[in-house]
């Protein structure tokens, strides 16, 4: 009797392995096929301005437009070599940056006679809703720095702007459009026009203008504080601090926890029309005397 147990047993797991077998082998099959074709993508390539080499962290670690938030591919930040899964860089930078201490003084709105700002839809609203209406502007929504050498506003190319007159200063606040995008191709966009206003309006003070926080209900996977702290990080670098400075209006609209002030927007990434005047006031503390462009530019000559 045992041994008929023993047997009708055998008989049976010999039954299910026959059974089973097909699905077996075909997972098996499949899954050997999912890792070849992993094993087969290639790294992302970093794009690049032609004769330019991107720049890298040099060792420094971060610190911690319309209605619709911009559009983007998710984070990434390569590293020689290497690749960073989505968002991982980003989620290093938690706190805003802590830029070079710089003693900058008031000015009255007459010190923006010669300005022109550069960007995209919030320097739009900078423009419509500001005070500083005595400035140029060059911008439009969902302007970008990857985009501004075709971008045609108002009849006029980016070359054409930036050559109608001589300019004492000069404000660029370009990224939030790109902040989802691979992190090397966009920062060596933005040093490319950093350098063209240098070429091109040698005697301007250059003020790079970190880009404005979102709230936490505008939070995105690809459009995040973390991101857009550690973009800002990386434009902050481009400051000499004698002709290119840095500045962060970010502590005039954050709220507590660092996310722009709900209270202060509708869509999470655009301040309502009357803070736009207070972005002016603030732009208004945080000015470098008109000499120190034209100094250094003549000490370099």
């Amino acid at each position: 009797m045992n041994n008929a147990k023993k047997n009708l047993y055998t008989l049976l797991l010999l039954l299910t392995c026959f059974v089973a077998s097909p699905f077996i082998f075909h997972q098996i099959w499949k899954n050997a096929k999912e890792a070849k074709r992993t094993q087969d993508v290639p790294p992302p390539v970093v794009q690049q301005v032609p004769g330019q080499t991107p720049i890298q962290d040099e060792g420094v670690a971060p610190d911690a437009n319309g209605a619709a938030v911009p559009e983007g591919n998710a984070p990434a930040q390569p590293v020689e070599g290497t690749t960073t899964a989505p968002g991982e860089a980003a989620q290093e930078a938690t706190e805003p940056v802590d830029a070079v201490a710089y003693s900058y003084v008031s000015a009255d709105v007459s010190y923006f006679d010669d300005a022109l700002f550069i960007g995209d839809s919030r320097t739009v609203g900078l423009r419509d809703y500001g005070k500083l209406k005595n400035s140029d502007y060059f911008c439009d929504v969902g302007l970008s720095s990857a985009t501004i050498d075709d971008a045609n506003i108002d009849g006029q190319s980016f070359e054409e702007a930036i050559d109608a007159k001589q300019y004492g200063k000069i404000y660029v606040m370009l990224g939030i459009n790109e902040v989802g995008n691979d992190f090397e191709f966009t920062v060596t966009k933005f040093r490319a026009v950093i350098e063209k206003l240098k070429v091109h309006q040698p005697n301007a003070i250059i003020y790079i203008q970190g880009n404005l926080h979102v709230s936490a209900h505008a939070e995105t996977n690809l459009i995040n504080n973390e991101a857009i702290n550690y973009l800002n990080s990386r434009f902050a670098q481009l400051a000499d601090y004698k002709k290119v400075f840095y500045i962060d209006v970010n502590p005039l609209f954050d709220d507590e926890y660092g996310y722009f002030n709900a209270g202060y927007t509708d869509d999470g990434v655009h301040p309502f029309a009357e803070y736009y005047q207070q972005w002016c006031d603030w732009l208004c503390t945080q000015t470098v005397p008109t000499s120190a462009g034209t100094e250094t530019t003549e000490a370099a000559q």
